[in-house]
């Protein structure tokens, strides 16, 4: 049984929030999305890693498997696929970069119908269901918690610097 995850702490006081100001201009920027987009995304990756604390899933929910790994929690056939990129390019899979090439590698090509989904999510609500129907999958959703997780990824996001953040068109929250 999963552990239960501790309150969430405010976006301003976490080393989540300055993940998202690292990760979402550029998820923004790389992958064309807007900040709702940008932050439901975000909070999807942030439930899976506890706030990008955890590279290795803690209690893996496939018996005798070696779980989730990386930004993503890859799992399974995409864990493998994404240890593969990783091999072929030279890098190390726990490396936060290889994740986040990884990631944008996935959405742009196997994954290209959830980024196609998510381009059109207007809201955050709509981005963040997007993201964990679409692209996690997850065996046990979590709505509320990846929302949670979402809203402060946007809060972090928006306090942004304007001269720091791409000029990308803002969604509505």
């Amino acid at each position: 049984m999963p552990r239960p995850m501790p309150p969430l702490a405010p976006a301003t006081q976490e080393p989540f929030a300055a993940a998202c100001r690292r990760l979402g201009p550029r998820l923004m920027r790389d992958l064309g999305l807007s900040d709702v987009q940008a932050a439901g995304l975000l909070g999807n990756l942030g439930h899976e890693t506890g706030g990008f604390r955890r590279l290795q899933e803690i209690a893996p929910a496939v018996p005798d498997s070696r779980g989730g790994w990386g930004l993503a929690q890859w799992t399974g056939p995409r864990r493998v696929a994404m240890e593969a990129w990783c091999r072929a390019r030279g890098l190390d899979p726990a490396d936060p970069e290889a994740g986040y090439g990884y990631l944008c590698a996935e959405l742009r090509t196997t994954e290209a119908p959830a980024l196609a989904a998510l381009r059109a999510a207007a809201t955050l609500a709509s981005a963040t269901e997007t993201v964990w129907r679409r692209y996690e999958r997850p065996g046990i959703v979590a709505a509320a918690r990846r929302l949670a997780w979402a809203r402060r990824a946007l809060e972090a996001l928006r306090s942004v610097p304007s001269e720091t953040a791409p000029a990308l068109r803002p969604g509505r929250s």
